[in-house]
């Protein structure tokens, strides 16, 4: 708490203090802040220049008159005397302020009670600053943080994910892989991997052109990310290559599922417009830790493999081992 020099306390006139020339200068001219004294009864005794530069109301508005004319929140009113009451001092606190003509703004508020030598209340002293411009500072530092953190995410979505399918690229899909792969138990890895590859897609660009092939390409992603389960990862592996890590999946339930992708794109043709129709097929190649493979990158060439022998067999199958071929119905 301030307390005044001690004969000023004997006086018992808290308004005497203001008749120190020291105080007055500090409170008049060297402090940037408005400052306001009022009286135990919390009336103003003393409004600064900067007061009323900040609030916009001449002296003879407020001199006289209770505090509550510049701070007309009542909660946030009790709250500040609640805090003065129990503490004697306030630092930084925020009320909302009256401005005359104008908007109402966010006020700091720094208070402390001047009591004297009997503990009774001679006033309080405060000192003010106008947190609008802080306010306006945070509000668009935080759309700012808000915009980038968008930014940022959109940006990583993109580094991730093949524009035209919207599936993880080859190597967001790796690391989604071998991010399941971690998630088990040492010597526990079950994963089964099945690449794809859309059959004489060049055929399909050089008959109807590339837009007709993006079409293709973004229906087979579709076909894909509609029977996949969750928690699989599909990524588009490269031009018309695509792949699939089926967590839990053993060799025989990762060429299931090869198999009903290709023949739900078999039963399904891309239609690109009213007139036109196109009718694709796929082959696949299938491989599963730990049945064909202990790591990751040898299950997938053995499943980019058996895709090769599925394409050399005559396209349109799932091959799962490599002596077995599975062709088509």
């Amino acid at each position: 708490m301030v307390r005044p020099n001690a004969a000023l306390a004997r006086r018992g006139d808290f308004l005497a203090v203001l008749a120190d020339p020291d105080l007055l200068q500090l409170l008049l001219v060297a402090c940037p802040d408005a400052v306001i004294v009022t009286t135990p009864e919390e009336r103003i005794a003393l409004y600064t220049g900067a007061a009323e530069a900040m609030f916009g109301f001449a002296p003879v508005e407020v001199m006289g008159r209770r505090i509550d004319v510049l701070f007309p929140d009542r909660p946030s009113r009790r709250a500040l005397r609640a805090a003065l009451a129990r503490d004697g001092r306030v630092v930084a606190f925020e009320l909302p302020a009256a401005r005359k003509d104008a908007p109402p703004f966010t006020a700091a508020v720094s208070a402390a009670r001047v009591t004297g030598r009997l503990g009774d209340t001679l006033g309080t002293v405060y000192y003010i600053r106008d947190y609008s411009a802080y306010r306006e500072i945070e509000d668009a530092l935080r759309r700012n943080n808000a915009q980038l953190t968008h930014l940022v995410a959109r940006l990583d979505h993109l580094a991730r994910h093949d524009p035209l399918t919207r599936l993880l690229n080859r190597a967001a899909a790796f690391e989604a892989a071998e991010s399941i792969l971690l998630a088990f138990p040492v010597g526990a890895a079950k994963v089964g991997i099945a690449v794809f590859d859309l059959d004489r897609f060049k055929a399909i660009n050089d008959s109807y052109g590339h837009l007709a092939g993006d079409a293709v390409l973004q229906s087979f992603g579709e076909t894909l990310r509609q029977l996949a389960r969750h928690g699989d990862v599909i990524g588009r592996f490269g031009g018309e290559e695509f792949i699939a890590f089926l967590p839990g999946a053993s060799l025989a339930d990762a060429a299931a599922f090869a198999e009903r992708i290709r023949q739900a794109l078999q039963a399904r043709p891309v239609l690109i417009d009213e007139t036109l129709a196109i009718s694709a097929t796929v082959s696949a190649g299938v491989a599963a830790i730990p049945e064909s493979a202990e790591t990751l990158e040898e299950a997938v060439r053995i499943a980019d493999e058996r895709l090769y022998q599925a394409k050399r067999a005559g396209r349109n199958r799932v091959v799962a081992t490599d002596t077995e071929q599975r062709s088509a119905a």
